[in-house]
C-alpha cells in the first residue's frame, strides 16, 4: 500500500514543520507551499497563518466538527479507523454526530455562523451561496504536496473536480469518488419459478412482458392454492409521489422508447443529440403511459403502488408470512436485499425490452438508465468553516479520509473493526458482519459512515465484495450493452452542470409547479381516471406555459457549458 507517514522534524533552522499526512507524498506545512498551490490568488488571513504555524510544532490541534450520519450508524468516537487517522493527521475532533432532523435546524444554525471547523454531509452547494463567507474556499490550500489524495482524485477523475468546483472557480465542498458500484442503480427483476410454472420465458419486448403478467395474474403462479394472490407488477413511485424521480418507477422503461435516462431524481430532463429535453412532454411518453394504463386496466400493477411508501413496497416483496411470492415482476437494487433471504434465489434480471406496441421490435433505440455517476460521486461530503483557525491541520485532516485503505474503511468499516481485511498492498475484502442476522447492507451503515463518507476509491483498487454487492454486480451484466449506447451529446450530466444564483431561484420556483402538473396527471392515466388521448394537447400546453421553455432554455445553456468544460 502506498502510504507514509511523515515524522514532525523540528529545528532551530526550521520556521515550520513537515505536516504529519497520510498520503503517499511528503506534505509540507509551510506557508511557501500554500502559497504555491494557491492558484486561485486567495491568501491566508495572518490570525490562520499564526494558527497553522503553531499546528507544525508536533503538538495536537483540536478541531470541532459535526456529522450528519443515518440513523443506524453507531458512535463515529467508537470507530476506530477514524481515532487512527486523528492521530496520523495531529488533530484531535470534538465530534457533534447529527442521526435526523437536520434540515429542519441547519438554516437556523447557519444563519446564525453555529457551525464546528468541519462539516461532514451537512451542506448543499446551494449553502455556499446563501450563507456566503461562512465556509471556507479551500483551493489556497490544495496541492499536491499538502493534499496528495485529494490532488490524485482530481487528476485521475476529472468530474470530481467539476463537481466540486463553483462557477467562480472556487471550491467549498469536497466530493467522494467509490468507483466500484455498479453503472445503473436499477435492476428489472422477474419470478423465475413462476414463468416455469405458467410455461413462460423471460420477456424481451412489451408484448411479452403483459403476456407473461396476465399468465401470472390468470393462473395460480406461486401454487399456494390460492389464484388471486399473485401481484404480476410493483414499482415504487417514490415520495410524493415522485413518478420521475424514483429509481424504481415505472418510467424505467422509457429507454426502450430510446431516450436515454441518467441518474434518478432530474425530472424527467434528458439529453438528444445534445439537445436538452423533457420526455414528460414527448410523444414517447404518451405511448409509454398508454401501454402503462393498458396493464393498470388489466388488473396487471399493483393498485397500491402510487400510495405505497418505500418500506410496505419492500415488504411486498419479501412474500408473506407462509414464505410465498407476492410479486411476479419488480424494481429493486440487489435480489437479497429486494426479496430477503428465503426468495432471492426465485428472481432472475430482466433485460431492457424492445418497445413493440403497433410496431417492429427495433424500431426505437433501446437504453437503459445510466446511473454510474450518481453511485459513485456526490458533491459535499465535508467542508470547512471559514472561521477555523486551523486550515492547514483541517485539510491535513481531510485529505487522509482519501487515502486508499482509508476510502476502502470509511465505506466498509475498520480493518481494526473486524469489518475489512487488507489481503495486499492494494487489495481489500469486505468480512461478513460481525452480527449474524445483519444483512451487509445494513452493516455497513451500522458500521462506519459508508456511502456519506469522503474518500476516493481508486478504480485500481481490488475489493473482494460482500455477497450484497457481488450479486448487485453480476445482476447488471444484464444491461452492460445497452448502458454502453451512452454518449457524450445524449448523457445528461445534472450532478456537473453550475447554474447562476438567479438561474437557480428560477428553476427551483418554475420547476416546482411544472412537477405539480406532471404528478398530477400520470397517476391520473395510469388508473383511467382520466383519458390520456384527451388531455394529452392541453396537458403539454400547461407545462410549457408553466415555464418549460425557459427551464430547457437555463439548462442548455448549462449543458453546452459542460460540454465545453
Amino acid at each position: 500500500m502506498k502510504k507514509k507517514l511523515i515524522a514532525l522534524m523540528l529545528s532551530a533552522a526550521m520556521t515550520a514543520g513537515m505536516l504529519a499526512g497520510c498520503g503517499s507524498t511528503s506534505t509540507t506545512g509551510s506557508t511557501d507551499a500554500n502559497a504555491g498551490a494557491a492558484d486561485t490568488g486567495a491568501a491566508k488571513t495572518e490570525e490562520n497563518a499564526s494558527a497553522d504555524a503553531g499546528a507544525s510544532t508536533g503538538e495536537t490541534v483540536k478541531l470541532t466538527a459535526v456529522i450528519i450520519s443515518h440513523p443506524l450508524t453507531k458512535d463515529i468516537t467508537e470507530m476506530k479507523w477514524v481515532s487512527e487517522i486523528e492521530e496520523k493527521a495531529g488533530v484531535e475532533i470534538e465530534w457533534e454526530q447529527i442521526r435526523a432532523d437536520w434540515d429542519t435546524v441547519k438554516s437556523t444554525r447557519f444563519a446564525a455562523g453555529d457551525i464546528p471547523d468541519l462539516l461532514f454531509s451537512a451542506t448543499s452547494d446551494s449553502d455556499y451561496t446563501k450563507y456566503a463567507g461562512l465556509f471556507a474556499d479551500l483551493t489556497p490550500y490544495l496541492s499536491k504536496e499538502t493534499t496528495p489524495n485529494i490532488m490524485e482524485m482530481f487528476e485521475e477523475e476529472p468530474d470530481t473536480k467539476t463537481l466540486a468546483t463553483t462557477m467562480e472557480g472556487k471550491i467549498f465542498g469536497l466530493p467522494k469518488f467509490q468507483g466500484k458500484w455498479p453503472s445503473t442503480n436499477t435492476v428489472m427483476f422477474i419470478n423465475k419459478n413462476w414463468l416455469e410454472a405458467v410455461g413462460k420465458e423471460v420477456p424481451t419486448t412489451f408484448t411479452e412482458l403483459k403476456d407473461v403478467l396476465m399468465a401470472f395474474k390468470e393462473q395460480d403462479a406461486n401454487g399456494n392454492g390460492d389464484p388471486d394472490d399473485e401481484i404480476p407488477m410493483d414499482f415504487n413511485a417514490g415520495a410524493n409521489n415522485g413518478w420521475f424521480n424514483s429509481a424504481y418507477s415505472m418510467t424505467n422503461l422509457v429507454g426502450s422508447l430510446g431516450i436515454q435516462l441518467t441518474n434518478w431524481g432530474t425530472d424527467a430532463y434528458f439529453a438528444e443529440d445534445g439537445q436538452i429535453k423533457c420526455y414528460a412532454v414527448d410523444d414517447r411518453y404518451k405511448l409509454f403511459m398508454k401501454y402503462v394504463t393498458d396493464l393498470y386496466a388489466n388488473g396487471l400493477i399493483n393498485t397500491n403502488a402510487i400510495s405505497n411508501d418505500y418500506s410496505a413496497f419492500q415488504s411486498l416483496s419479501r412474500g408473506n408470512e407462509n414464505g410465498d411470492a407476492l410479486v411476479g415482476c419488480v424494481f429493486g437494487w440487489e435480489e437479497t436485499d429486494k426479496f430477503g433471504p428465503n426468495l432471492y434465489s426465485q428472481y432472475v434480471p430482466v433485460p431492457a425490452l424492445d418497445y413493440d406496441i403497433d410496431c417492429e421490435p427495433g424500431t426505437y433505440d433501446t437504453r437503459w438508465r445510466d446511473d454510474y455517476t450518481g453511485l459513485n460521486m456526490s458533491g459535499n461530503r465535508v467542508c470547512v468553516s471559514a472561521k477555523c483557525e486551523n486550515m492547514e491541520a483541517a485539510v491535513r485532516f481531510l485529505d487522509c479520509f482519501y487515502d486508499p485503505a482509508v476510502s476502502v474503511q470509511g465505506l466498509f468499516g475498520g480493518i481494526s473493526d473486524g469489518c475489512v481485511e487488507q489481503t495486499g498492498d492494494n487489495s481489500f475484502k469486505v468480512l461478513d458482519p460481525l452480527d449474524p442476522d445483519t444483512d451487509p447492507g445494513t452493516w455497513k451503515w451500522t458500521s462506519t459512515m459508508a456511502d456519506n463518507a469522503p474518500m476516493y476509491i481508486r478504480r485500481s483498487t481490488e475489493i473482494e465484495m460482500a455477497q450484497d454487492m457481488t450479486f448487485a454486480l453480476e445482476e447488471r451484466k444484464v444491461y452492460d450493452d445497452v448502458i454502453a449506447k451512452a454518449s457524450e451529446s445524449d448523457t445528461y450530466p445534472q450532478m456537473f452542470m453550475k447554474y447562476s444564483e438567479e438561474d437557480q431561484n428560477t428553476m427551483a420556483l418554475t420547476q416546482a409547479n411544472i412537477n405539480n402538473i406532471i404528478d398530477n396527471y400520470w397517476s391520473l392515466w395510469m388508473t383511467g381516471e382520466s383519458d390520456i388521448d384527451a388531455d394529452w394537447d392541453s396537458y403539454v400546453k400547461s407545462v410549457n406555459d408553466a415555464g418549460l421553455p425557459q427551464i430547457l432554455e437555463i439548462r442548455q445553456k448549462a449543458f453546452d457549458a459542460y460540454l465545453g468544460k
